[in-house]
């Protein structure tokens, strides 16, 4: 059964992608006794910026560019994606049919456009549903036409997205494959795609065999197929990790992994510690992981700095330890001399966004429980956030709301749905936190809404860091950043005086 939030996500991704299918293409004709060219010669490669609100749908926004072809014939359009139209004068009015995805289906209420000087700008309502749930948004968009000497570039950056069909240096093949005899169609899905669901198409071959050989960087990748719209995981393959949303990715591991993400057993460790206790303000026991730097224990006097790390939506306490590999990263650097020794407190927030009773039981509970439990340092010079997705927007929106607690912020990948704090938008923002911001500029789920933070945040004249890089809303992402967001909060904590 598909997590319905995390169905209505993908939809997002993939309405976008076919909402920017319907573009222009006509012949010259006029109207007996009009003045104006009924249709014009529009036909061509096109380039699209849509911007998408699916905030209705749970999304927090979209903008990506898209590059097709359209053809004409009189004034009747279509397009290399099957959407046909017709034009008169400069307004177009597209007919595109319904179609099914992620267990429901979306149908566009309206799709018009107008050309003007070989400009377009258009706006496509739709709506999607399960029979259960239902939800609608809007996508505006702008576009033109390319001159024929721009075309090969465009698309050979669109193409590069696909750049993991083929063999490139430092690549590893790997053929994925999965047996499904009723499938009428199976994509690959997982952090090779964003976890987007309509990039890798598998290929049926004899005895009901799927399959797809990608050319992947070394290191570990979480996936999963999608068989007819259903998301399951590779029963073939014994190594699983939890996919936030009451079930399993499957993981493969090509190569070797990041050095500082593996274990060392030739340096001291660290301790993990799982513990709970019960809460009031959420009336139940709640559990928390603790991450205790190496030699903790045979230091009996020595206090250390604390960085509260949030997971992502619908995991748990333990994802940083078991998808982030935080304590391996922790152990080698601190071994190496790169970070000094801090220690880590991973709550549990479910999928609370960090807000209302989850947020009295962390500031109120669990941050006064674990600094009567361990020898932490007191004071907002040694306290620090963090936290990926969902845990991102709880970085900001509980460093933002207790200033006088956290001294640093570092939203990783953050889901900025501001409808959760309308008050960051109300209000003149004051952040005397430092704040750092991670995103991945292939984050289709994130960098938008990232994007979006930073341009509010500039205009109130908060001072931050920025930093982007290459990456999807993906743990090959996140690990990657890993040494250098630990290594933010070392150098905070280490210029920090008592």
């Amino acid at each position: 059964m598909i997590n319905k939030n995390r169905a209505l996500r993908r939809f997002i991704g993939g309405v976008s992608a076919t909402l920017l299918l319907v573009m222009i293409g006509c012949n010259s004709y006029i109207k007996p006794g009009s003045t104006i060219s009924a249709c014009s010669s529009v036909a061509g490669t096109w380039e699209l910026i849509a911007d998408t609100d699916n905030s209705q749908c749970g999304g927090s926004g979209k903008k990506e560019t898209m590059v097709f072809t359209v053809s004409q014939e009189g004034c009747e359009l279509s397009n290399n994606y099957g959407a046909t139209g017709t034009i008169d004068g400069t307004d177009v009015k597209w007919n595109v049919p319904p179609w099914s995805i992620d267990g429901g289906v979306a149908t566009y209420l309206a799709a018009t456009a107008k050309i003007q000087n070989q400009k377009i700008e258009g706006r496509y309502d739709w709506k999607w549903s399960d029979g259960n749930t239902e939800c609608s948004g809007i996508t505006k968009i702008n576009g033109t036409i390319l001159a024929t000497v721009n075309v090969a570039s465009i698309l050979s950056g669109v193409q590069e997205k696909n750049l993991m069909l083929s063999p490139r240096e430092g690549t590893i093949a790997h053929t994925f494959s999965l047996t499904a005899p009723d499938a009428k169609t199976v994509y690959l899905a997982g952090e090779m795609s964003d976890w987007q669901d309509n990039v890798f198409e598998m290929q049926r071959g004899e005895n009901n065999n799927w399959s797809l050989t990608l050319y992947l960087p070394q290191g570990a990748w979480q996936y999963k197929f999608v068989v007819d719209g259903q998301w399951i995981y590779d029963k073939s393959n014994p190594k699983t990790t939890d996919d936030g949303f009451d079930g399993l990715n499957s993981v493969i591991v090509l190569g070797k992994e990041l050095a500082e993400l593996s274990v060392n057993s030739n340096i001291p460790h660290g301790a993990v510690i799982n513990s709970d206790f019960d809460s009031k303000a959420l009336g139940e026991n709640s559990p928390f992981t603790v991450y205790l730097p190496p030699g903790y224990s045979e230091d009996s006097h020595k206090s250390y700095s604390l960085l509260l790390l949030l997971h992502g939506y619908g995991s748990d306490q333990n994802q940083w330890v078991r998808d982030g590999k935080v304590q391996n990263f922790m152990d080698n650097l601190v071994h190496s001399g790169a970070i000094e020794p801090f220690i880590i407190v991973m709550p549990y927030g479910d999928k609370s966004q960090y807000v209302n009773n989850r947020e009295i039981h962390i500031m109120e509970e669990l941050i006064p429980y674990v600094r009567g439990q361990y020898r932490i340092k007191s004071g907002k010079k040694f306290t620090a956030i963090s936290g990926g997705s969902m845990g991102g927007f709880g970085a900001l929106y509980l460093a933002h709301r207790h200033q006088d607690v956290f001294g640093l912020s570092v939203p990783l990948s953050g889901y900025f749905d501001l409808s959760y704090y309308p008050e960051f938008q109300s209000e003149k923002i004051t952040m005397e936190p430092e704040l750092y911001i991670y995103c991945g500029t292939n984050d289709h789920i994130s960098f938008s809404g990232n994007e979006s933070l930073v341009k509010l945040l500039k205009n109130e004249g908060v001072d931050f860091t920025y930093k982007t890089a290459p990456g999807g809303h993906t743990w090959r992402y996140w690990n990657g950043i890993t040494t250098d967001f630990l290594t933010v909060a070392s150098d905070f904590f280490s210029k920090q005086t008592l």
